[in-house]
């Protein structure tokens, strides 16, 4: 296998840990599809797991391709053998398939617009022009009539929140890629997800088999003119995965519900089964950002298995040394951006808070969410365990040495159980790198020994 060039991407180190458990129990390798953002190259990783795709069938948005033509920040679909308790697999077929292709029509504040549709770009975690020195949009220099190729998901606020973006030479073919949403006379409307606002008017054929709710791709030799578009080419997009198949996708909740919610145009069901990692059933929300695992039952829902949080860094504490763009909590800096839900704001030095955030592709925290909650002496720290050490009773975590002792509770938990278990046995289902970690202390002083350690895994 290549050497593997680890590259913090999406959701930084967070993405790559997320997806796993906290257990070190082993299984067979299994056959399914992944779809989600290749995070480090040399073999790939998607969705957490390093596929070895020396003999894969790669294709690049339908056409033949090669592993060269691979890019972190790419959203591609992986069918092949996973193990998950090694956390690798062997790819079979690779496609990489972009959002958009188009010129840009206008440049805002961190968006750039691209066939009719508003492209979020956020710094230091979305992929610009492949260059790894690139990290903020100012640098990336876009301007109007620039070709650019676009990877992301569709977001909760109508936009696509872009993994990659990065300029093409031009031509004169544009794509975009929807869900039909409404059929005319010769026409067709398509969204970002199905059944949300229309995005483009398309002047065209439908393929056999094209209904609502159809995934298609739409190209044209000219760029959309006041929201229509004539189409050169309409094809309809393949389905995911065949009915009880194994699948992962990652995305970020559109609509919906827990119990019934979509990603990346995937319908979701939950139930009394479905195992929650990096938080709880309760942290669900929209606009959360999560990968899926599950089987597609006959109806092409994805029936989930198991729930994985991106932003699984969690913490509570008193909040200072704030500005517009960042602040500090429990010694760490956070950052704020465009994408921060802010509950119970605005913000101000001194309030006590709840901080959902992720790392971005330097290790700095970026807050995803921040609830303000009322006056405590409590603090908490929850993240991924980057080392251990059962003897000395030690976790790092975010860069905190977290000491235990005697007085020290261990748990895992879940929404529907607590359970208390010795020091050994908690340390026994810490895997370094992998397993996400809450530890709590009555105070703000964080070099004291820990009053809880906890690993949730949620039903």
């Amino acid at each position: 296998m290549k050497k593997l060039v680890r590259l913090s991407l999406l959701f930084g180190a967070a993405l790559l840990v997320s997806a796993c458990g906290g257990g070190s129990g082993s299984s067979a390798p299994a056959q399914g599809v992944s779809k989600g953002v290749i995070t480090a190259l040399g073999s790939v990783i998607v969705n957490g797991i390093e596929y070895n795709i020396d003999n894969a069938a790669i294709k690049i948005d339908d056409n033949p391709g090669s592993a060269s033509q691979l890019k972190v920040g790419m959203v591609i679909k992986v069918r092949g053998t996973a193990d998950n308790s090694t956390r690798t697999g062997v790819a079979h077929d690779v496609e990489a398939h972009d959002a958009l292709e188009g010129n840009i029509s206008a440049v805002g504040a961190n968006t750039i617009t691209v066939m009719g549709q508003t492209v979020h770009i956020e710094d230091n975690v979305t992929r610009l022009n492949d260059d790894n020195t690139v990290k903020v949009f100012s640098a990336a220099n876009f301007q109007v009539g620039d070709r650019v190729e676009v990877h992301g998901f569709p977001d909760d606020q109508g936009g696509l929140r872009a993994t990659r973006v990065a300029k093409v030479v031009s031509s004169n073919d544009f794509e975009i890629k929807g869900y039909l949403v409404a059929l005319g006379s010769g026409t067709f409307d398509i969204s970002l997800t199905p059944g949300g606002a229309a995005i483009l008017t398309v002047t065209g054929t439908l393929p056999a088999g094209a209904a609502i709710g159809s995934l298609v791709e739409v190209r044209s030799n000219a760029a959309p003119v006041a929201g229509a578009l004539t189409a050169t080419l309409v094809k309809l997009e393949d389905k995911l995965a065949a009915a009880g198949e194994k699948v992962e996708v990652e995305g970020i909740v559109t609509s919906g519900s827990v119990d019934d919610f979509t990603i990346n145009g995937q319908q979701v069901l939950t139930n009394s089964a479905t195992i929650y990692e990096g938080g709880l059933k309760t942290d669900f929300a929209i606009g959360v950002q999560l990968e899926a695992e599950g089987a597609l039952n006959g109806s092409g829902a994805l029936v989930a298995s198991k729930i994985s949080y991106r932003s699984n860094i969690k913490i509570e504490a008193d909040l200072s040394a704030l500005s517009s763009t960042s602040f500090s909590v429990a010694g760490k800096t956070v950052t704020l951006n465009e994408f921060t839900r802010i509950d119970g704001g605005p913000l101000a030095n001194g309030q006590h808070v709840e901080v959902r955030a992720i790392a971005d592709r330097d290790g700095n925290l970026v807050a995803r969410r921040v609830i303000v909650k009322g006056a405590s002496s409590q603090t908490f720290i929850q993240g991924p365990v980057s080392a251990k050490d059962a003897t000395a009773g030690t976790l790092s975590i975010l860069g905190l040495t977290v000491s235990t002792n005697s007085g020290t509770e261990f748990r895992i938990s879940s929404t529907s159980a607590d359970q208390a278990v010795t020091k050994s046995a908690f340390f026994a289902q810490v895997t370094a790198g992998v397993t996400i970690v809450k530890a709590r202390w009555n105070s703000s002083d964080t070099s004291a020994a820990a009053q809880q350690v906890e690993i949730e895994q949620g039903k």
